[in-house]
């Protein structure tokens, strides 16, 4: 008989970068950031990325299709964060700097962040035929109403009318 997984979420753990915590605030980064990300107070806080004057109650950041994106995820909480999203299912060349955790859903791809680590992500934004996507920890974002959820917009550069 085969065993099959769960529908539920498999991880994949995976040590990546230099010793075992992170990125430090004091190395250099391998890139700059195009997004900042910080898990603080079991909330995501856009630090950079957002557009001044953002109406929305949740944290959002739009990203222009076919770019070449860097996301720095900084979990500054005492307990483990995920940053899960269908947008990484999507994502070309997903490459990790950092230590993480990888993580799978059914819908959605993501990454683990330990207390007090960062991980920088970077992938070519994809042609995926959609303006939104969600992303949410996986502990504490998975229903409606938890406050670690937030929305990407992918914009599409309207032709020029000359």
């Amino acid at each position: 008989m085969l065993f099959r997984w769960p529908l539920t979420a498999l991880v994949i753990p995976l040590a990546l970068g230099l010793g075992s915590g992170g990125i430090s605030a004091a190395e250099e980064l391998p890139y700059d950031p195009d997004v900042v990300l910080v898990m603080k107070d079991k909330v995501f806080h856009v630090i950079k990325g957002t557009q001044p004057g953002n109406p929305l109650p949740n944290p959002a950041f739009s990203l222009a299709a076919g770019m070449d994106l860097v996301i720095l995820l900084r979990n500054e909480d005492e307990v483990a964060h995920e940053f899960v999203s269908p947008l990484l299912l999507k994502a070309e060349d997903l490459q990790l700097s950092g230590r993480a955790t990888l993580v799978y859903t059914h819908t959605a791809v993501g990454v683990r962040v330990e207390p007090r680590d960062s991980v920088l992500l970077r992938f070519d934004i994809p042609e995926a035929g959609f303006d939104q996507f969600h992303f949410w920890c996986n502990i504490h974002g998975k229903l409606l109403d938890d406050t670690m959820r937030g929305e990407i917009f992918i914009v599409h550069a309207k032709p020029s009318s000359r």
